[in-house]
């Protein structure tokens, strides 16, 4: 009986002890894991730093777009623009249109359309100059 129970306080400790080194190995496993999830999570942290970057460099780019569409149309305006004082004519290819306030345009690049309110007589309803031709 007595070899019975070495025997089982054998496999007792052989079980004991396989257990202790599953956790140590369990344990090692883990810690590569926390390692290899730390590594990930800083991986996906600069993944998020680099969209945001993405999505502010594709902001600026859209912004430049729109600037250079304005510019362009600016610069096409101008193209058509005709002064023959005291103010602006816009020239559609077959017609003149206008006049324009020539104090408006050339100062803040504004076609104001000038209101007729006497036979040679024009106005700027914005800026309240007075034209005579």
């Amino acid at each position: 009986m007595a070899d019975l129970a070495s025997i089982s306080a054998m496999l007792s400790s052989i079980k004991a002890a396989t257990d202790i080194a599953k956790a140590i190995r369990d344990s090692s496993i883990t810690l590569e894991q926390v390692e290899y999830k730390l590594q990930l999570a800083e991986l996906l942290d600069k993944l998020v730093d680099t969209k945001i970057q993405i999505a502010s460099i594709q902001e600026i780019i859209r912004e430049k777009d729109d600037r250079i569409r304005k510019l362009e149309k600016e610069a096409e305006m101008r193209g058509k623009m005709i002064y023959e004082a005291p103010y602006y004519w816009l020239d559609t290819g077959s017609r003149k249109d206008g006049p324009y306030c020539q104090q408006c345009y050339d100062s803040v690049k504004k076609l104001l359309r000038l209101q007729k309110y006497d036979n040679n007589h024009w106005r700027c309803m914005t800026c309240d100059n007075s034209y005579v031709r």
